[in-house]
């Protein structure tokens, strides 16, 4: 018996165009009725996740910037967790080597960034609320980094040097074919979802995850029932209980319909 969903957010519940469509909109709201929780898993900020709060009526804590805040039903942060600074100074000043796009994604649910980058626009695209900055470790910024994300594909050299570097100080996860981002090595999606069903008081076996990428591995492996999105990578496919179609045909709907009612 499901008694929560858990979703993700970017090649999940929001389709190319990161809007919900109608169909997943209706399967969520069918599962509020039933007393059914839906809990929202994405690495977007603060600022997405007090939106989605808003707009879907949602009634319990929901993840954002990959587990490292947990906002509830009132929109106000009940669990937070930052990067350290020695780690994002580190991180920052090797962005700057590189010259890659990298931006730093914050409690006040703004995503800053210090100098343009045409890779930027798949971050911008998403509908994050990007901020220029003359310095990404101005004090306003570094007391409150929740996650950073650096736009360089899978065989770029600059993921070798953060795995170098941090591997065994950060979380850091590829969160689709442009994306790299690392966070507090003590959060995630799956250890804030753990947080939320201790709250909750709901056994792991008793709930669904949705997901599509590296970052969703975790809580689909926690899951009673773990699925994969079509567009998902083979990884998390494999990792799968199922699969459902793709983030543009409703495939968070198909799974809520299927193992919910």
């Amino acid at each position: 018996m499901i008694k929560l969903v858990a979703i993700d957010l970017d090649g999940t519940l929001f389709d190319s165009s990161s809007n919900i469509s109608d169909k997943n909109k209706q399967s969520i709201l069918k599962c509020l009725k039933s007393n059914i929780k839906v809990i929202i898993t994405t690495a977007k900020t603060t600022y997405w996740v007090k939106k989605l709060i808003t707009s879907l009526n949602l009634k319990d804590p929901q993840v954002a910037s990959a587990g490292a805040a947990i906002i509830d039903s009132n929109l106000t942060p009940i669990f937070t967790k930052k990067i350290p600074f020695k780690h994002y100074k580190k991180m920052v000043e090797l962005a700057r080597k590189y010259n890659i796009g990298f931006c730093s994604s914050c409690i006040d649910g703004f995503v800053y960034y210090e100098s343009d980058n045409p890779y930027l626009k798949y971050v911008w695209e998403t509908g994050e609320r990007p901020r220029l900055t003359d310095d990404l470790l101005n004090a306003n910024i570094t007391k409150q980094v929740l996650l950073v994300t650096a736009t360089v594909q899978e065989n770029h050299i600059f993921n070798k040097v953060l795995l170098e570097n941090f591997n065994e100080d950060l979380k850091i996860r590829r969160g689709g074919p442009y994306f790299l981002a690392a966070y507090n090595r003590n959060t995630g999606k799956t250890s804030a979802l753990k947080k939320i069903l201790k709250i909750l008081k709901i056994s792991s076996k008793n709930i669904m995850a949705i997901g599509d990428s590296e970052s969703d591995l975790g809580m689909i492996k926690l899951a009673g029932i773990g699925v994969a999105m079509g567009n998902a990578s083979e990884v998390i496919k494999s990792a799968a209980d199922f699969i459902v179609k793709d983030n543009d045909n409703d495939g968070v709907s198909e799974a809520i319909e299927k193992f919910c009612f």
